[in-house]
C-alpha cells in the first residue's frame, strides 16, 4: 500500500473515539481503548462528521478541491490530506497507522524500557476517596491551608539555608536520604490523584517505573485531566504535587532550623528536596509540573510539541499538521519564543553535564 491507498477506502473514525468538548472548551478526540486525546481545531471539529465511512478518501478531497468559502472557491484538498493523514497517524481512524520506522521506531522501543508495578484504577480510586472527598468539599479552604502551609514552608527553608554549616561534614545518611524522597515522591504522586478525582476527573493507575531499568520513579497516570476545562483546575493538578514537595522540604528546614547540630545531616537531605522542587517546577524542562501549570494558565494543550513544531517549521522548514496552522500570529510568536528558549536552555543543561562526566572520567583515567 503506498501513503495514499488508504484514501481509496471508506474513511471513519475508529467505532469507539467520540468527539468532546476539554480544556478550556477545546474540541478533543477520545480513544477510550488507547486512552488517546487529540486535539481539533474548530475547523476540524465541523469536519468530524463527514468521517462517518460512507465517503471515501479520494471522494472528501474532491469535494474539497471544489470547496466554496467566504474567499471563494478554493482548492482545500492538501489541508485537509494533512488532517486526515495527522488523524491516522494518531490512531483515532479506522484505517491503522502506518507502522514506526527507523528512527521513531527506536525512541518508541527506548520509551517501553520501563518496567513497572501498577496499582489498577479501582485500587487507587478506593484508596484516594476520604482526601478526594475533602478536597471536592471545602475547596477553598483546602487551598488556602496548602498555599499558607507552602509560604511557612519557604520561611523555614530560608531561615535553615542561612544558618552557618558545621565545620566537620558527615557523609550523607543515604538510607534515609532515599527512603524520605521515595516517600515524598509518593505523596507527591497521590496529591496529583486526589485533586483529579476531586474535580471529578478519572485516575487511570500510579505505580512505580524503572526508567532505562535503572531510574526508580513513582508516577500517575493523569492523562484524563484535559477533560477539566478550568485553566485554574488544571494548574492545580500540576502545582499540587510541587506544593507537597514545598511543604516536606519545609519539614526537613525545620528540623534543622529547631535543632542544628541534631539535625546536621539533614541538610543533604535538604539540599536535595530543593534540587527536586526547583527542578520540577522549571517550566522549559520536558514533563515537569511547572511545565504543565504554565501550560493550563496558557490555556494550551501539548505546549511543548506545538512549540517545536513551529520551531522545526521555521528553522528546518518542515511542514506543519493541519491542526496547527489555524493559529494566530501571537500564539504563533510565543511557541516561537518558547521552543528557542526551552531548546537553549536544554542544549547547555546537556553540554554542562557532559563537561561533568568528561572531567570525572579523564580524572579516572588519570
Amino acid at each position: 500500500m503506498t501513503t495514499t491507498d488508504w484514501l481509496e477506502g471508506p474513511v471513519a473514525l475508529a467505532p469507539e473515539v467520540t468527539l468532546i468538548d476539554g480544556a478550556d472548551g477545546h474540541p478533543l478526540l477520545f480513544d477510550p481503548v488507547s486512552g488517546t486525546y487529540v486535539r481539533l481545531s474548530p475547523t476540524g471539529a465541523r469536519l468530524v462528521p463527514l468521517l462517518d465511512g460512507s465517503r471515501t478518501g479520494t471522494a472528501l478531497l474532491d469535494a474539497a478541491r471544489r470547496s466554496r468559502g467566504p474567499d471563494g472557491v478554493r482548492d482545500r484538498a492538501p489541508v485537509l490530506l494533512s488532517f486526515l493523514t495527522d488523524l491516522r497517524a494518531a490512531g483515532v481512524l479506522s484505517v491503522p497507522p502506518e507502522p514506526l520506522r527507523g528512527r521513531d521506531r527506536t525512541f518508541f522501543w527506548f520509551l517501553r524500557l520501563a518496567p513497572r508495578i501498577r496499582i489498577p484504577a479501582r485500587h487507587l480510586n478506593r484508596m484516594l476517596r476520604p482526601p478526594s472527598t475533602v478536597l471536592a468539599r471545602f475547596p477553598r479552604t483546602c487551598t488556602g491551608l496548602t498555599l499558607l502551609s507552602a509560604l511557612v514552608s519557604t520561611v523555614l527553608v530560608v531561615l535553615a539555608t542561612a544558618l552557618p554549616a558545621p565545620l566537620t561534614h558527615a557523609g550523607p545518611p543515604w538510607l534515609l536520604t532515599a527512603g524520605a524522597l521515595l516517600v515524598q515522591a509518593a505523596v507527591h504522586e497521590m496529591g496529583h490523584a486526589s485533586v483529579c478525582q476531586a474535580l471529578g476527573v478519572p485516575v487511570r493507575e500510579a505505580g512505580v517505573k524503572m526508567f532505562c531499568l535503572i531510574i526508580p520513579l513513582t508516577y500517575v497516570d493523569r492523562t484524563d485531566a484535559y477533560r477539566v476545562r478550568s485553566r485554574f483546575g488544571r494548574s492545580a493538578v500540576a502545582l499540587i504535587g510541587p506544593l507537597i514537595d514545598l511543604v516536606a522540604t519545609g519539614i526537613c528546614a525545620g528540623l534543622i532550623v529547631a535543632d542544628p547540630v541534631r539535625f546536621e545531616s539533614l541538610r543533604w537531605l535538604l539540599g536535595m528536596q530543593l534540587f527536586v522542587v526547583l527542578n520540577n517546577l522549571n517550566p522549559l524542562l520536558p514533563f515537569t509540573d511547572g511545565h504543565h501549570a504554565m501550560e493550563a494558565g496558557l490555556g494550551e494543550i501539548n505546549l511543548r510539541d506545538r512549540a517545536f513544531r513551529y520551531l522545526g517549521h521555521v528553522i528546518l522548514r518542515r511542514p506543519l499538521p493541519a491542526a496547527h496552522r489555524a493559529v494566530s500570529a501571537a500564539r504563533r510568536a510565543m511557541y516561537l519564543a518558547y521552543g528557542l528558549i526551552s531548546a537553549v536552555f536544554v542544549a547547555m543543561l546537556l553540554a554542562m553535564i557532559s563537561m561533568n562526566y568528561y572531567r570525572l572520567l579523564t580524572r579516572f583515567i588519570n
